[in-house]
């Protein structure tokens, strides 16, 4: 038995031998009154659902005694994709590089389906769309992202701005496959990195990319630190100070162009033995800037990206694996801590990572930067590389 509770009951339907019927009392002036003698129309809905019986009925209703036209009805005037996407950017502040993902994708939209009203868009438009992202030379993950930047779209052109009665791609998906799986970086491709005239003969690549006495720094502090690469590049010299006599990096999001992942993110990494005796901080004395890195370039205001750029083609041509990154460091650091039996909390507070556990665990824990140092001092010897100290000079 169908249920009706939920849904009001338009006046004068009923069922009866398996279908729905609407009667209606017509009144006087109208002009099908003198066809019935009772004055009662009565209108065959067919055989369905009590929802779309209810639906029929109160158009059928309105036809009869007010001469709607569901056809005939108005309609939204057309709304291009791109229309959609211009003011999805006025509606939030969004980073350059979200709008810049954005916009990629709708260009994409064009491209495979023109530039047409969002109102003619129909489920089989998107799995064409899906279909054709899949068949691009790219990953699988990266397709996904595309598909999704646009139902993001459509899905603001229905809620926020009722443009859609609802968004014609919910559900559509694209299931990613990990192409690639990151590892640690082994000692001997350390030793082939390292090895470098960068490290051995101090000898500086003149690529802007690398932005000078970065391409030194940057992977060593990865290696002895387990930061992120943009939290590396972001650094300025004010970020490089001392807690309780002990030098330490402090990871922030307070600068111009700074951001942490999450805030977990906000943290303080002591400076790791290696990288003093190398004279790192002879290096930041030297600066004369805010920013520690003056001749690294920033892309799209975002510090990072290019030096990724750099480190990629440098590994590349050193004849390391495609699964050994930058990214690694923060593999290696975090193997390195674990392998000398350092706690999970004081691995998650060197890495940023959020601490599971009760919020009281998380709050009132508290951990002094003399145990962050030791924790970072005891994988020496697991790292100990053979460089000459260039900057301790």
């Amino acid at each position: 038995m169908e249920s009706v509770d939920i849904v009001r009951k338009v006046t004068g339907l009923f069922r009866r031998g398996g279908s729905y019927y609407l009667k209606v009392v017509l009144p006087q002036n109208h002009p099908l009154k003198h066809r019935y003698r009772n004055g009662r129309h009565v209108v065959t809905l067919g055989q369905c659902s009590f929802i779309e019986a209810n639906q029929r009925g109160t158009v059928k209703r309105a036809e009869l005694l007010y001469g709607f036209n569901p056809e005939s009805a108005p309609t939204a005037p057309p709304v291009r994709l791109r229309t959609v996407y211009e003011r999805w950017c006025k509606a939030a502040i969004r980073s350059e590089d979200t709008a810049a993902a954005m916009e990629r994708s709708v260009r994409l939209y064009e491209t495979v389906l023109g530039d047409r009203d969002i109102q003619s868009l129909t489920r089989r438009d998107g799995d064409t769309f899906r279909s054709w992202l899949v068949e691009q030379t790219t990953t699988t993950k990266t397709a996904r992202d595309r598909l999704n930047w646009l139902k993001t779209l459509l899905k603001y052109a229905s809620q926020d701005l009722e443009l859609l009665p609802k968004n014609p791609w919910v559900g559509l998906e694209i299931k990613t496959q990990t192409t690639l799986v990151r590892r640690p970086w082994d000692k001997d491709h350390l030793t082939r990195l390292f090895s470098h005239d960068i490290w051995q003969r101090g000898v500086m690549p003149t690529i802007k990319l690398a932005g000078g006495e970065a391409a030194y720094w940057i992977p060593l502090i990865a290696l002895y630190s387990g930061a992120r690469l943009s939290e590396i590049c972001q650094l300025e010299v004010r970020n490089i100070q001392a807690v309780d006599g002990v030098p330490i990096f402090k990871i922030t999001d307070s600068g111009e162009g700074q951001s942490v992942k999450s805030a977990a993110g906000l943290r303080v990494i002591p400076i790791h033995s290696k990288l003093l005796e190398l004279g790192f901080m002879n290096f930041v004395e030297r600066q004369t800037g805010a920013a520690l890195w003056g001749k690294l370039p920033k892309r799209d205001g975002k510090a990072g990206g290019f030096f990724s750029q750099f480190f990629g083609g440098l590994r590349k041509n050193l004849g390391i694996p495609p699964d050994i990154v930058f990214h690694s460091f923060r593999h290696t650091f975090r193997s390195a801590l674990a392998e000398k039996g350092i706690s999970e909390v004081i691995i998650d507070r060197l890495l940023g990572h959020e601490t599971p556990g009760s919020v009281g665990a998380k709050v009132y824990t508290h951990i002094s930067v003399t145990t962050l140092k030791d924790a970072t001092e005891a994988i020496s010897d697991t790292l100990d590389l053979k460089l000459p100290a260039f900057f301790s000079l």
